[in-house]
């Protein structure tokens, strides 16, 4: 069951609208990259919550909050940057519930990169072709992950001795 969603690149909070229109009982936190275009004023007309963020840092949430993480055109714009996806892939592992899902909209090089990285991180990936037929070039493509934890036996005996 999907109950706390995070919107990673909100843009004007077009996936709270839509979770909304279809009646879906969730709560969406929209967050807008701070080096993007700053729509976070129409984010909070709309009446949905929303901040600015610099995805290089920390996101100032507790582990394991998020169900669901969407990502729209947010690693091609990180690339670009001083940040690295490793990091921010190790940080999305830290907010997202056992169980959750991350759903990737890029292009695909960005989604053959980001997939490179769900594996070092332990998530079960794969593509999606959301354009059906038009040239990769010229499309962004879908990535679903869901994570998976595979407790390791030795890890398991570990936190039964309180270690």
């Amino acid at each position: 069951m999907v109950r706390n969603v995070m919107d990673m690149n909100a843009h004007y909070g077009g996936l709270n609208a839509a979770f909304l229109e279809e009646m879906k009982s969730v709560w969406v936190m929209n967050v807008v990259p701070v080096r993007a275009r700053n729509t976070l004023p129409l984010i909070l007309d709309r009446g949905f919550p929303g901040v600015l963020h610099d995805w290089c840092e920390s996101f100032p949430t507790y582990p394991r909050t998020y169900d669901l993480l969407h990502v729209n055109g947010l690693l091609s714009h990180l690339t670009s940057e001083r940040c690295s996806l490793m990091e921010l892939f190790v940080e999305m592992d830290r907010i997202l519930r056992p169980e959750g899902w991350v759903v990737i909209s890029d292009k695909l090089g960005v989604i053959e990169l980001a997939r490179a990285h769900a594996t070092r991180v332990r998530w079960d990936a794969r593509v999606i072709d959301v354009q059906n037929g038009l040239k990769a070039t010229d499309v962004n493509f879908g990535f679903e992950l869901e994570m998976n934890y595979r407790w390791h036996p030795q890890w398991q005996k570990r936190s039964q001795r309180g270690i």
